[in-house]
């Protein structure tokens, strides 16, 4: 059940929001919500929490609150539609029907709109205020979050940050489904016509085992790599990205060990089962006892823009606006150029 917003109503020390059966009342950065009709928030959150969990348990979890709790706001939904919209499935949890599946993504809608609301609402009387629900590309959080987090805990004490970790395209995925509101990560997943505010480009740099003699070097070329075993980042879309560095001079990379992880990726590469090639260099990969060296790539290459993906709908948030204020900030800053090695020329 999705409701616009009809009428926003100021007076001296309220700001009310009435449409149909639902009244806001906000006074002192406070938000009451009466509702008469036969749900309430939470139940919606409880009904949403199982859908996208698949699981009762799961979102009994999720929710910190009791299974009881969660199979009484299915039960009540159901109720009040007259339709059964989920099935449990023994041993399977429960699976929406096709009236489900529709009813689910306007309660997922209907949520995001209100807390958007709720945000802009407790910023109209100061600073921004609420929860932003973060995107990050899993290997690079470790690098782009902390200065970024700390940043916003400074600057905006309000703002709570829930954080979302996956790979380009499950948070690109996130983006444009509404599950976050912004995204930290490559262009390289994001559509052009996606929004997006750049903080640096990744120029590939390799990460050379102690025991190999390119580590003698002081830069390495894709031809001199080509002839050494490779371990592979193996995520969605980093594959193509990888190979492609090499394809676009005329070489092949010669791969023989794949991992979704990039600390066991560092760990195969200490072991000397191969080098890697990373976008972003650690200050720990710089230090000396890693069992490995970074090294510089000669040539021309395929240095991918690293920033903040958005929405034009999220833009419109004072909180989205704030955060991206925040990375800008600190990108100018030239925060993160510790993470960057130039490319060497030929």
């Amino acid at each position: 059940m999705i409701f616009d917003i009809a009428a926003l109503i100021f007076s001296h020390r309220y700001l009310i929001l009435e449409h149909g059966k639902i009244r806001f009342n906000i006074k002192r950065r406070y938000i009451s919500c009466g509702f008469f009709m036969r749900f309430t928030f939470k139940q919606l959150r409880y009904f949403d929490a199982a859908l996208r969990t698949g699981s009762i348990a799961k979102a009994a979890v999720e929710q910190n609150i009791s299974q009881s709790s969660i199979t009484a706001a299915i039960d009540l939904i159901e109720k009040t539609t007259d339709s059964e919209l989920l099935r449990r499935m023994p041993a399977k949890g429960i699976v929406p029907t096709e009236l489900g599946v529709e009813v689910g993504a306007r309660v997922q809608q209907f949520l995001e709109q209100v807390r958007i609301f709720e945000s802009d609402v407790l910023s109209i009387t100061g600073d921004p205020a609420g929860t932003l629900k973060l995107g990050c590309y899993a290997p690079t959080a470790p690098y782009i979050l902390p200065p970024i987090l700390k940043r916003i805990a400074q600057d905006y004490p309000e703002i709570s940050i829930d954080l979302r970790e996956g790979d380009m395209q499950s948070i690109s995925e996130q983006l444009n489904n509404g599950m976050v509101d912004l995204a930290l990560t490559y262009r390289r997943e994001t559509p052009d016509t996606q929004p997006f505010a750049p903080m640096f480009r990744a120029t590939p740099v390799a990460l050379i085992p102690d025991a190999s003699p390119l580590a003698q070097q002081e830069s390495v070329s894709l031809e001199d790599l080509a002839e050494h075993p490779m371990v592979l980042l193996d995520l969605p879309g980093t594959q193509a990205y990888f190979s492609g560095l090499f394809q676009a001079h005329g070489l092949r990379p010669n791969i023989v060990h794949r991992t979704k992880s990039s600390s066991v990726l560092r760990g195969l590469v200490a072991a000397n089962f191969g080098y890697a090639i990373m976008n972003i260099c650690g200050p720990n990969d710089r230090s000396e006892g890693n069992g490995y060296i970074p090294r510089p790539i000669r040539g021309d290459l395929d240095a991918p823009q690293y920033g903040v993906a958005y929405t034009q709908a999220s833009h419109r948030s004072a909180l989205v606006k704030a955060v991206l204020k925040t990375c800008e900030e600190i990108s100018s800053l030239g925060e993160f150029d510790h993470l960057l090695v130039s490319s060497s020329p030929d």
